[in-house]
């Protein structure tokens, strides 16, 4: 992404795991452990910040059966740790989709905001641990 503000309560709670500081921005509802890790299972996040991506970016995409469109907002090396960025356009070959979704890399012509600071986010794992998040007319 191009940016990421946060909007958060001033008052966020820091704490220190293994010598690194780390503050509190979020919070996960993962429902029943059964589901927690289970790819494409959409989690609500509590999260108050703005994500932007700017014109000219690359950016990828799912899209689920319903036409429901998550933005990748991360991506993770916990399953393949060789995974790099030059290797996400081509990730819609690697994904085990669920019936009816797709997967796209497309540049983006006008700069793209992804705005949670009055609702959860809505956001998802794919197979090989790659972030997702909800978005309105991406």
């Amino acid at each position: 992404m191009g940016t990421i503000k946060n909007y958060g309560p001033p008052d966020t709670v820091s704490k220190t795991f293994g010598g690194i500081e780390m503050t509190k921005r979020a919070t996960v509802d993962i429902g029943p452990v059964a589901t927690a890790k289970v790819p494409y299972t959409t989690h609500d996040v509590n999260r108050s910040v703005i994500f932007s991506f700017d014109a000219g970016q690359e950016i990828c995409e799912l899209t689920a059966a319903d036409g429901t469109t998550y933005l990748m907002q991360t991506w993770s090396q916990q399953v393949d740790p060789s995974l790099g960025e030059s290797d996400l356009a081509g990730l819609g070959g690697r994904l085990a989709l669920p019936a009816g979704w797709t997967f796209r890399s497309r540049t983006l012509d006008k700069p793209l905001v992804v705005d949670t600071r009055s609702t959860p986010a809505h956001v998802l794992m794919d197979d090989l641990g790659n972030s997702y998040t909800k978005v309105a007319g991406a």
